[in-house]
């Protein structure tokens, strides 16, 4: 099977040195991906944490920094807005920074009053109402101690995090990156500042960085003992270069990726499943009916729940994000589109789909630990079906929409080859006549679900649409 490679245009402008960080360092591993070079040969990339928001960076992708207090979020957030945004709209820049507090109005923030319609006989005080334009074009904005606003005034974010004012769109030519920092209070687990997070704010960053976590390493903390002081980023703006980046990121996640899109679809559909469930699928019930099940898949699915349309559909521009930047870095390789899905979900840790009474009662508090957990269940559950799936997608593509594989023993391995009528006919024949043993299988049967703890059911459909989608799409190309 040949490595796959996700098709993207690199944007030749912007280099991987454009995006260092002058001040904030996180050099411990946040992903550990396959990748492929042109002939096939297998390499393991380590991406350190601090490429991370890089990626997000270019998706335009929000983002919730959390963790203790001195960790570097604001560190972070600050070479950001100074070396990558050219600091505040303000100023010139195209970043606007806010610390939050309880006063604070997104009103009062992106609006103003033209007093030239001010006044007897100029209409109403409403109308004199109008746009500051720098803030509202500012790429990026950013809130720091989140937390330190109560949960009424956190709705003030609501639209920020949208990216729109009252509906008008922020940012420009479909940019706007919203990053935030919190501080979270290990003893219990949850976020606290002064307040909680609204959870519906928390739900609206596409990807949140623990930094208790990824924590930094001796080697960080080196570096940080030879500066003297507290340093600035110095003020410089790539946002012309991120946007060109951004355009052939946003191109390449609304096109079909088959591969990638299948391995995402195990953390939507896969992920609903609930053997005590009358109908196999995750409601409101769960998890509080895990304790007593005894099932074989027990083991993953108490522990995580699906993850919603929206979030997949981030986690797919994520994905993408991570690839490009991996492709700054390292020039041409294929990255395992199974590989970059799983790593990519455990930045969704802080989503709601955990199991909190696992969270507390087993991790002690740490989802993130958790979220490990549960990538790695995922990985051994799918791993020996793996060669199945890339080889149903790769016959998908070219039309044939099959979840049967015939099996052939080798002298030393066994091969695989999708089920035809015409393969099976030409083996049965080659079977009496050399002995030659084969099987026919289908590793996605009915008892998938229960022993693995993933839903299966949904792939021959999933199959069924892509081989739609290319054989009409090989006719639109020769009509």
């Amino acid at each position: 099977m040949r490595a796959r490679r996700i098709k993207m245009k690199i944007n030749e402008k912007l280099t991987y040195k454009d995006l260092d960080f002058p001040t904030f360092v996180g050099s411990r591993e946040a992903m550990r991906l396959k990748t492929f070079n042109e002939n096939g040969e297998e390499k393991q990339i380590v991406v350190p944490f601090h490429d991370i928001p890089k990626a997000a960076v270019l998706g335009g992708i929000s983002f919730l920094n959390i963790g203790d207090t001195r960790c570097g979020k604001s560190q972070l957030m600050r070479d950001i807005h100074r070396h990558y945004f050219g600091g505040g709209s303000d100023q010139g820049g195209k970043s606007n920074w806010n610390v939050a507090r309880n006063d604070f109005s997104s009103e009062a923030f992106f609006m103003t009053i033209d007093q030239s319609k001010v006044g007897e006989g100029k209409g109403m005080l409403c109308e004199s109402r109008v746009p500051i334009e720098k803030r509202i074009r500012a790429l990026c904005n950013i809130v720091d101690e989140l937390n330190l606003a109560i949960p009424e005034i956190q709705v003030e974010f609501f639209g920020i995090a949208e990216g729109e004012h009252k509906g008008t769109r922020l940012g420009e030519k479909g940019y706007h990156l919203f990053i935030a920092s919190c501080n979270i209070n290990r003893v219990n687990g949850d976020f606290a500042g002064t307040s909680q997070i609204n959870r519906a704010l928390l739900n609206r960053f596409g990807i949140t960085l623990d930094f208790d976590f990824f924590k930094r390493t001796d080697d960080d903390d080196d570096v940080l003992s030879q500066r003297s002081g507290r340093e600035q980023a110095p003020i410089r703006d790539i946002s012309s270069k991120i946007m060109d980046a951004y355009k052939e990121i946003t191109k390449s996640s609304c096109e079909r990726e088959p591969w990638l899109e299948a391995y995402l679809r195990m953390f939507s559909s896969g992920l609903d499943y609930c053997h005590k469930d009358s109908d196999n699928l995750k409601k409101k019930a769960w998890p509080s009916n895990c304790g007593t099940c005894s099932e074989a898949g027990k083991d993953l699915c108490s522990l995580v729940k699906q993850s919603n349309t929206g979030t997949i559909q981030l986690l797919k521009r994520f994905a993408n994000s991570v690839n490009y930047l991996i492709q700054l870095k390292h020039d041409k390789v294929n990255v395992d589109p199974f590989n970059l899905a799983l790593e990519s979900f455990k930045f969704t840790t802080y989503h709601g789909n955990l199991n909190a009474v696992e969270t507390f009662s087993k991790y002690g508090g740490e989802d993130q630990e958790q979220m490990r957990d549960t990538v790695r269940r995922i990985r051994e559950k799918i791993m020996p079906v793996k060669p199945y799936i890339d080889l149903a997608v790769d016959s998908a593509v070219k039309g044939v929409s099959e979840t049967r594989f015939i099996e052939l023993d080798g002298e030393q391995s066994k091969e695989i080859e999708i089920y035809s009528e015409k393969l099976n006919k030409k083996l049965e024949s080659l079977k009496s006549k050399r002995g030659l043993n084969y099987r026919v299988v289908d590793p996605f049967d009915r008892d998938f679900a229960r022993t693995k703890g993933i839903r299966i059911d949904w792939f021959k459909g999933y199959l069924n649409s892509i081989a739609n989608f290319y054989i009409q799409n090989q006719k639109c190309q020769t009509s």
